[in-house]
């Protein structure tokens, strides 16, 4: 492949391939992973399932209870709880293993990367070759695309799960996207995908025909053109040397009721904010990018994010900015489960960097 050529890693079923690797008598099992919310014995959401448990409808963001019932009648599946330190500590010691043969290795998750590989005389081998040595090293598996850009990277990598491998060449590009579905492009999600089909839009082929002018009129200039381009099968995005160690902090707790207004969430708020800001003071970093997260109470997810035009550690910026964000999340009148404030884009006296840190 000549020219730009990105590999996206992504590991399969992550969380419940990691309990395979330690109790590996129930890897034929049906294997679903939760984050119970302790509000009841079951509720609370899947978090992965493996390809056992998804034979039976089991999937990712689904209620416990539901998991339940589709397993009902089947005595050998297990449910567990997420185990995030360790998930960790094998996530890290697989990117060491790829990041050994990367020149440029951006950690965007624990449980995918992507890699410039540009450089190499035949980058379909060296996804071999990375992938031969992390399933004999960790008896993990995961799923690489190849292609000249990090979005059709990250949809190659998608296509064959699991133990998958799939190269995209540059001539092959816009073929390749247009017969999928447009939520196959990254960012576009439910809502974007159901107004793109009231525009008569189903397919990425018919979004790149589509007019552009009329595009930024429904979804804002920025939007658009992303869209536009990449149902082309282009991206400019270029990949960017992260360690993955520092990209960021997170806390989310379950709310004793759910809440139908902001102002009922203030105190939790509170101390979310303050166990977060605790975190960034501790290893001495600024923040810019402050994010709320809701869980709803039908478990969809709302996610906004302010980014500060300089970055401060100040409590009462990163308190005032998620209140404002909250409130103005909470105008779409929905009922909330789980709240959650994020932090990223870090620097601290040695330049910029990134955190990974979940907390339960």
């Amino acid at each position: 492949m000549d020219g730009r050529v990105v590999m996206h890693v992504d590991f399969d079923y992550f969380f419940a391939q990691c309990e395979e690797l330690r109790k590996p008598e129930i890897k034929a099992r049906p294997v679903v992973v939760c984050v119970f919310s302790g509000r009841t014995e079951d509720s609370g959401a899947v978090s992965t399932a493996n390809y056992v448990a998804r034979k039976y409808g089991v999937k990712s963001g689904i209620p416990i209870k539901a998991a339940k019932s589709k397993l009902a009648g089947i005595p050998d599946a297990v449910l567990l709880p997420l185990d995030a330190p360790y998930y960790r500590q094998v996530s890290e010691k697989a990117m060491a293993i790829i990041k050994s043969h990367a020149q440029v290795f951006e950690h965007v998750g624990i449980d995918e990367c992507y890699v410039d590989v540009s450089g190499a005389p035949d980058p379909e081998k060296l996804a071999r070759q990375i992938k031969g040595e992390i399933k004999s090293r960790l008896q993990l598996t995961c799923s690489v695309g190849i292609a000249p850009n990090k979005m059709l990277a990250k949809i190659a990598s998608d296509v064959q799960k699991p133990d998958g491998l799939t190269v995209v060449k540059q001539e092959d590009a816009a073929g390749f996207v247009a017969s999928l579905d447009v939520d196959k492009i990254p960012c576009i999600g439910p809502k974007t995908k159901e107004r793109l089909a009231q525009l008569g839009v189903v397919t990425a082929g018919q979004l790149a025909a589509f007019d552009l002018f009329k595009l930024i009129d429904e979804f804002g200039k920025k939007n658009a053109s992303y869209m536009h381009n990449a149902a082309r099968g282009e991206d400019e995005e270029p990949v960017v040397e992260s360690d993955g160690e520092r990209k960021q902090l997170m806390r989310i707790v379950t709310l004793k009721k759910d809440a139908t207004q902001s102002s009922e969430m203030y105190v939790e708020l509170e101390g979310i904010c303050r166990a977060v800001h605790q975190g960034v003071e501790g290893k001495k970093l600024s923040f810019r990018t402050v994010g709320i997260i809701l869980v709803l109470s039908n478990l969809e997810n709302i996610t906004r994010s302010k980014t500060l035009k300089t970055h401060t550690s100040s409590y009462d910026v990163l308190h005032s900015t998620a209140k404002s964000i909250l409130d103005e999340a909470m105008a779409e009148k929905v009922s909330v489960r789980r709240l959650g404030v994020r932090l990223a884009d870090f620097q601290d006296s040695a330049g910029q960097g990134t955190l990974f840190e979940f907390m339960q």
